[in-house]
């Protein structure tokens, strides 16, 4: 829990999402209308992409390519290519999409359309529309649970969580969380709320709903994530200038990192370390 590089990124950056590899990080950059690439083993900035609108949300397919961006002027899906450095399509989503998420498999990709109270379920690669799912009211972060099963909204203007198969796109209950939830992450079998206005991340069994805790960690907790083991789950606090870890069995704070102003960290921003030269080599071996 130390700071070891700061990169700097212009357009107030606010979303943003690490390759599988751990080799890149891709940046939404609303102000800008940009999307950054950042290189995580040199620590630098190596490209910015215009994509124009209001880049917000975003992720990387299990791949590498291509980063979708949410971009919430044009209510539409961006895909951009990290090679060609060009955005090459787009899906048309409800109004205001927000939070944007990529099954593991790499076969769905799922937007949380704030203003029209729905998620977007899309064919990851053709961008044909699988389904369109009501949930609660302003919906922001969206993720799906460690085995693929289910897809949780946060719902900021409902103070909810959506839980909805990722199969029958059925909403099967909705979740009483904190005030303006900004997004939720599963993880060894709890779901974690990060509440904006509740300075405080709630916690609640993913099977039944059923409240587990609500740890007053916070203040203005935003982007939330889980540890690459799952054991640990990380909460960018924009108010506090903090990074907090949590432990999540025994639902208390392990640590906490001071971080230059205003950390959002909207997306999947937790990722493995790069492999090196010597350690990729050998994994093709």
């Amino acid at each position: 829990m130390a700071v070891v590089r700061t990169i700097d990124i212009p357009g107030k950056p606010a979303g943003i999402a690490v390759s599988r590899d751990g080799r890149r990080a891709y940046v939404s950059q609303p102000d800008s209308k940009q999307v950054a690439i950042v290189d995580t083993q040199a620590g630098r900035l190596i490209a910015e992409v215009d994509v124009g609108g209001g880049p917000l949300g975003i992720a990387v397919h299990p791949s590498g390519a291509p980063v979708y961006v949410a971009d919430w002027y044009s209510h539409s899906l961006l895909l951009v290519d990290p090679e060609r450095r060009a955005v090459t399509g787009r899906f048309e989503t409800g109004k205001s999409p927000s939070g944007v998420v990529v099954s593991a498999d790499g076969e769905v990709v799922v937007t949380a359309d704030r203003d029209s109270d729905q998620l977007s379920f899309f064919a990851a690669r053709s961008g044909a529309v699988i389904a369109r799912v009501g949930v609660g009211e302003r919906p922001f972060g969206v993720s799906f649970s460690p085995d693929g099963k289910r897809v949780y909204a946060a719902n900021v203007g409902s103070d909810s969580v959506s839980v909805v198969d990722a199969e029958s796109h059925v909403v099967l209950r909705t979740v009483p969380v904190g005030s303006h939830p900004y997004d939720a992450v599963e993880t060894m079998g709890k779901v974690f709320v990060t509440d904006q206005y509740g300075g405080s991340v709630t916690v609640f069994d993913p099977a039944n709903g059923e409240r587990l805790g609500q740890l007053d960690c916070c203040d203005y907790p935003e982007g939330i994530a889980a540890g690459s083991d799952g054991t640990s789950v990380y909460v960018a606090n924009w108010f506090a200038n903090t990074l907090v870890r949590l432990d999540a069995a025994g639902l208390e704070e392990t640590g906490s990192v001071d971080v230059p102003d205003g950390p959002r960290a909207f997306g999947s921003f937790v990722g493995p370390a790069p492999a090196t030269a010597d350690e990729a080599g050998a994994r093709k071996k």
